[in-house]
């Protein structure tokens, strides 16, 4: 009952996105703890440092130096470039130049901003010849890059994203094109499933997944491309083999412009945020779909729905089993009773964290923070549960389920002290000895069960039930005249001839019966100011009254008044 209570706890508090900025900040970390994985050779990247700008002397970079630099890159027979700067407008000195750039390097494609609060058109030329992509990059609430945007709709024209349009350019040479796959909405290309993000994926929760979108599977930060500077490539400084057969992106990497995002490599715990460049971003878009199509490196995917809640669950039976199995075995033993347990669910939560990492490693998102947050629900119900069960065993008779003795004293205790009448009833089950030594002990046991249950059902909510010692029974019954309280008492003497318990050795009758004694009093100021007033003298005179009723013959209820 715990394990699926818990799982529809965590299920309503995920659903209001409370535990989604824990789910990404442990995505970000298994991306910094993951194994570093070596560049991808298929991808150069030219940047446009602060540096280069300075060499420059202008932002943006004219269209005559843009347009050489297009040249002396396109000589080496790079199989795309991908140009993430916008051009929309004229940067002269040089634009005719850059125009007929354009024009001639079939294999290069421009950007623009399709989607967004702020649009940008794409340049005149590319626009025309159908070769342009989108460089729009879906933001997370924390601003955060943790998605790519593969294809996205503006009205009746549906544009690629730029990583896309790139891998596919480079994949056309090894005849590799997007197939319809085995579901719908999911595409073959080459060796790669490509199934679109779902927008409860992962630790996500009511994300927006319009168009088509994947988690983006980043292959690294700084150092996971060769990188070319602007300068180098404009002074043709550089090896032809960088260049040659690959995906080559130009963008630009300088604080100054600005073109700087989140992503999970911006660690702000050493004090800093690396910020990741656009063009780094879209670089790593076009390396996982390469990735997945030629190399089988796994795409990025998260579990939801269903399965989501049901890997919830699965943990919150652990940490129940963990936590009860712990507490019961160490109380048994009489150790740290707690502190065992609670260190068994730091362990388990572990465990968490190290299986939701190894999935990731092979590409897929399984929520970490909702399996934890329920273990961690479910040991705090596993504790107060077990708390009350120790309460229960320290106040209450194992064997009828009625308060002991302990649990009598303390009760009759507080009852003393409060003004107006107060009666108190003993039973004891007449010839029980000979009731185990004709039955068993066994039998025994269950017979005296029963009589309490017949007590339980006599009383009333109120009055207070407990096992006194052996086969008696007290009942504490408050606010009640003598009247009341022997009623109480002649109905448990009736409930307990109705259980017809056979009791061949009985001298009173031929079935089990009871014996009552009622004590009643009047608690007033005087008697608190006697001083020597207490719970005893009231269990004196009840015990008096059933030492009559036994001496009268037993199966009867005897009244005591205090004065």
């Amino acid at each position: 009952m715990i394990a699926p209570g818990v799982t529809a706890l965590v299920a309503g508090i995920s659903s209001i996105g409370w535990l989604q900025p824990v789910e990404w900040m442990t995505l970000d970390l298994f991306f910094r703890s993951r194994p570093l994985e070596p560049p991808d050779r298929r991808i150069t990247v030219v940047t446009i440092t602060d540096q280069d700008i300075t060499n420059i002397g202008r932002w943006p970079i004219p269209d005559d130096l843009l347009a050489k630099a297009l040249s002396h890159l396109h000589a080496h027979q790079p199989r795309v470039i991908g140009l993430d700067l916008y051009r929309d407008l004229p940067v002269e000195p040089g634009h005719q130049e850059l125009v007929r750039s354009f024009t001639s390097i079939p294999n290069l494609i421009g950007v623009h901003r399709a989607f967004g609060l702020q649009k940008v058109p794409p340049p005149p030329v590319l626009d025309q010849l159908n070769r342009v992509a989108d460089a729009s990059v879906p933001e997370d609430d924390d601003k955060r890059v943790r998605r790519a945007l593969l294809t996205g709709k503006d009205g009746d024209r549906v544009y690629q994203g730029l990583g896309l349009a790139l891998a596919l350019k480079y994949l056309e040479k090894e005849q590799i094109l997007p197939l319809p796959g085995n579901r719908p909405n999911t595409y073959q290309l080459g060796l790669a499933q490509i199934e679109p993000f779902r927008g409860g994926d992962g630790g996500y929760e009511n994300a927006d997944d319009l168009g088509y979108q994947l988690l983006l599977n980043y292959r690294g930060s700084d150092g996971a491309f060769q990188t070319i500077t602007f300068t180098e490539v404009l002074q043709n400084r550089f090896q032809a083999d960088w260049v040659r057969d690959r995906v080559v992106l130009i963008g630009t990497t300088a604080e100054s412009v600005k073109d700087l995002f989140l992503t999970p490599y911006g660690d702000e715990s050493a004090g800093h945020t690396n910020w990741t460049p656009g063009v780094i971003i879209h670089a790593n878009i076009t390396s996982q779909i390469l990735s997945a199509a030629q190399d089988d490196r796994p795409l990025l995917r998260g579990i939801s729905g269903f399965s989501k809640h049901l890997w919830v669950l699965i943990w919150a039976f652990v940490g129940v089993g963990t936590s009860w199995q712990l507490l019961q075995a160490n109380w048994v033993h009489k150790r740290l009773t707690y502190g065992s347990a609670i260190i068994g669910i730091w362990f388990v939560s572990g465990g968490i964290v190290v299986v939701s990492y190894l999935f990731f490693v092979n590409g897929w998102w399984f929520p970490v923070a909702a399996p934890v947050f329920a273990v961690n629900c479910a040991a705090i119900i596993c504790f107060a549960y077990h708390s009350y069960k120790l309460q229960h065993f320290a106040y209450f008779d194992g064997l009828t389920q009625v308060a002991n003795r302990r649990y009598f004293d303390l009760h009759l205790a507080r009852q003393v002290y409060r003004k107006g009448n107060l009666s108190l009833v003993l039973c004891d089950v007449d010839y029980f000895k000979p009731y185990n030594d004709t039955y068993g002990h066994p039998a025994g046991d269950r017979c005296l069960q029963q009589v309490a249950m017949a007590i339980r059902r006599a009383v009333r909510w109120k009055d207070f039930v407990a096992r006194y010692g052996g086969e008696e029974f007290a009942v504490i019954v408050p606010a009640s005249d003598a009247k009341t309280a022997v009623h109480i008492a002649e109905r448990i003497a009736d409930q307990v001839r109705q259980l017809q318990l056979p009791h061949q050795a009985s001298k009173a009758a031929d079935h089990v019966t009871i014996s009552c004694g009622v004590a009643t009093v009047e608690i007033n100021a005087q008697r608190f100011n006697s001083g020597g007033w207490s719970g005893s003298d009231l269990i004196a005179a009840a015990d008096q009254a059933l030492y009559r009723a036994k001496a009268e013959g037993r199966d009867r209820v005897i009244l005591n008044r205090l004065e």
